[in-house]
C-alpha cells in the first residue's frame, strides 16, 4: 500500500507543477496574418489555377497585375494548398501587422534575465553615474 501512496504523491506533485506553468505562447502564422489583413483564400479547383499556382514562387508574396489592378498573391503549398490574394490595401495592412509582430517578438526576446543577452546591461546603464560620488572615487564617509 505504501508504493501506491508514494506514486500518488508524485503524480499529485507533477500536476501541481504543471498547473503553475505559464500557458504556451500563442504563435501567429503568416497565413493567419494574411487572413486577418484582408487576403482572400482561393481554392485551386481548375487545371488553369493549378498551373498558375505552380509558376508562383513558393511561400513568397508576389505582386501581380490582374485586370489593370495590383494584386498580391501568396501560394501556400503546405498548409491549405491554396492561394491567398489581396489588394494593395490588404498588403499594407499585412506589412503593418507583420512589422508589429516582428517588433513584439524582438522585444520579448531581448527582455529576458539572460546575462548573455545584448540588452541585459540596459538596466545597469540606467543608473545615474553622474550624481554618484563613489563613481568618481569621492567617498563621503572618509
Amino acid at each position: 500500500m505504501k508504493p501506491f501512496g508514494s506514486t500518488l504523491a508524485v503524480v499529485g506533485m507533477c500536476f501541481a507543477v504543471a498547473a503553475c506553468m505559464p500557458p504556451p505562447p500563442t504563435t501567429v502564422s503568416k497565413e493567419d496574418l494574411l487572413s486577418s489583413s484582408g487576403f482572400k483564400t482561393v481554392s485551386l479547383n481548375t487545371p488553369a489555377k493549378v498551373a498558375a499556382f505552380k509558376n508562383l514562387p513558393a511561400h513568397q508574396l508576389s505582386r501581380k497585375t490582374y485586370k489593370g489592378k495590383t494584386a498580391w498573391v501568396y501560394p501556400d503549398q503546405n498548409i491549405c494548398g491554396c492561394l491567398y490574394i489581396g489588394s494593395q490595401k490588404a498588403y499594407d495592412a499585412y506589412i503593418k501587422k507583420a512589422t508589429a509582430k516582428m517588433m513584439r517578438d524582438a522585444v520579448k526576446a531581448n527582455d529576458s534575465d539572460d546575462p548573455y543577452s545584448p540588452t541585459s546591461m540596459d538596466n545597469a546603464l540606467d543608473y545615474d553615474w553622474a550624481n554618484d560620488p563613489e563613481a568618481y572615487g569621492l567617498y563621503n564617509d572618509w
